[in-house]
């Protein structure tokens, strides 16, 4: 896997197979949307989303960035079971979407049903709409969603190296916590009882759905260290279904009082701590379920980048702020949720002083980024210390990231480990609310959450158009080799839709 340079800035070459796709929302888009496509319910009405994407060979991305609604003078035809928008609207779009390298998505409503489906007249319509754009493709896209009047979909898109449809599978809106939903005989499989036996006590806690949940899920787990193997030890515990271990370290003798299932022969060995872990965790996995991947690479290598992509949460274990505020970027582009934690220990004379760490829930457009609580969450976690406990904390500098110092404990990484992973699976099953941030103090035993308010101009995560929220790659583009311009295309004028 690997980005490719040389293609337009929103291809990334990923292993998928058959071709689907999937459209992200940031929340603000998506309230957009449906305001504007439920305001009228008495007859259909027409918008269109523009969207960077992400692709692979089997899938397509888009990540919404703005709804464009239609005005009434821009409609042709609008009835209760009938809309068509003008060409010169259309081509108008078209024409945007070229100079400033946006995929197009066509949304309209079919207000009499919560079972949507493409109509006949939508049928001949979109695919005389995506033969006119082909000529735009690549790097265009196309595609179009029909939604009911309680937001359920269809939706499909146009694959233009086979010249036929494909399927948008499904939606995701980045709320607190993200929701999916999934297009009409779009659903997932249901979770197979043959693991009922591993998984029944979990099952018990929170439903053969949320347990579903996870089952379906691709995190990657970036840090495979003593944080980052005690998270990647419970996800694989809890069932996750693919567990990506991002880490080009290798163990050493001084690793094994805190990295998770490590030994001395293969510390000797030096064997690389992603490949060490992901072997003892796969062991532990039933027959069939053994999908926990070791990449032995630095995450800013365009490589990594690409698997980082393909994943649908993304959990930060690592010790360097470079690292962490680079995981940020990535799923502030790409609309990735992603969590971080950070663990700090201080001590004077032999004895314990100082110890804790923090667990950041980031949901790109709907809470705080890192960029975001940079200088806020010292001041909110700092109101809620002793002096001297604040004192050695603006010493240590553990809280907002820096690399972390000596000594380390693996209780320590246990506990904020596993607050972690107690986030993430409420963030996927819905289980109980998230709490965006958490901070442990350790000789305090005391865990309590901790202020992070978004930054109305924030670069990275603000609804605005400058930032980098849902850029996709074009948002990462200086972290990626300098890419031939790509030769430009003729834009047809529709004939409407």
């Amino acid at each position: 896997m690997e980005v490719n340079p040389n293609h337009a800035p929103t291809t990334v070459t990923l292993d998928y197979s058959p071709m689907t796709g999937e459209v992200r929302f940031p929340q603000a888009v998506w309230e957009q949307l449906r305001a504007t496509l439920l305001a009228d319910l008495s007859r259909e009405t027409k918008c269109f989303v523009l969207c960077r994407t992400l692709e692979s060979s089997g899938r397509v991305v888009f990540l919404a960035r703005e709804v464009v609604p239609v005005p009434d003078e821009a409609y042709a035809q609008r009835s209760a079971s009938l809309v068509e928008t003008r060409p010169e609207f259309v081509h108008a779009l078209l024409v945007r979407c070229a100079r400033e390298g946006y995929a197009l998505l066509d949304a309209h409503t079919h207000p009499w049903t919560t079972l949507p489906r493409f109509s006949g007249v939508d049928d001949r319509s979109d695919l005389q709409k995506f033969q006119t754009t082909q000529s735009m493709s690549p790097p265009f896209r196309h595609g179009s969603l029909v939604f009911g009047c309680d937001m359920s979909f269809e939706g499909r898109f146009w694959d233009y190296t086979r010249e036929a449809m494909a399927t948008i599978t499904r939606l995701q809106v980045l709320e607190t916590p993200p929701r999916t939903l999934y297009g009409t005989d779009c659903q997932p499989p249901d979770w197979t009882r043959t693991a009922l036996a591993v998984y029944d006590r979990q099952v018990r806690a929170f439903g053969l759905e949320g347990q579903a949940m996870l089952s379906h899920l691709r995190v990657a787990v970036v840090g495979a260290g003593g944080l980052g193997s005690q998270i990647a030890n419970a996800l694989a515990l809890l069932g996750v279904g693919h567990l990506l271990l991002i880490d080009p370290d290798r163990l050493e003798l001084s690793n094994l009082n805190r990295v998770v299932g490590a030994s001395y022969a293969q510390a000797l060995r030096g064997w690389r701590k992603a490949r060490a872990l992901a072997q003892r965790l796969n062991r532990a996995r039933p027959p069939g379920r053994r999908t926990v991947a070791p990449l032995p690479l630095d995450v800013r290598t365009r490589e990594a980048l690409a698997h980082l992509l393909s994943c649908d949460l993304i959990v930060g274990a690592v010790d360097s702020a470079v690292a962490r505020q680079y995981l940020n970027t990535v799923a502030m582009c790409a609309l990735i949720p992603y969590l971080d934690a950070g663990v700090g220990v201080r001590s004077e004379n032999g004895r314990l002083a100082q110890g804790g760490g923090q667990v950041q829930v980031i949901i790109p457009g709907a809470t705080a980024c890192l960029a975001c609580t940079e200088r806020g969450i010292r001041q909110s976690v700092e109101e809620q210390l002793t002096p001297h406990q604040r004192e050695l904390s603006i010493r240590g500098g553990y809280i907002q990231g820096e690399a972390i110092p000596n000594p380390q404990v693996v209780f320590l990484n246990g506990v904020v480990g596993n607050l972690l992973v107690w986030e993430l699976v409420k963030l996927v099953t819905h289980c109980a609310p998230v709490q965006p941030y958490v901070y442990y103090d350790l000789p305090g035993q005391h865990v309590f959450p901790a202020r992070a308010e978004r930054n109305p101009n924030c670069l990275l995560c603000a609804a605005h158009p400058d930032s980098l929220l849902g850029q996709g790659l074009y948002g990462l583009m200086g972290y990626l080799a300098p890419r031939r311009a790509p030769k430009s295309k003729p834009i047809p004028t529709p004939r409407g839709g």
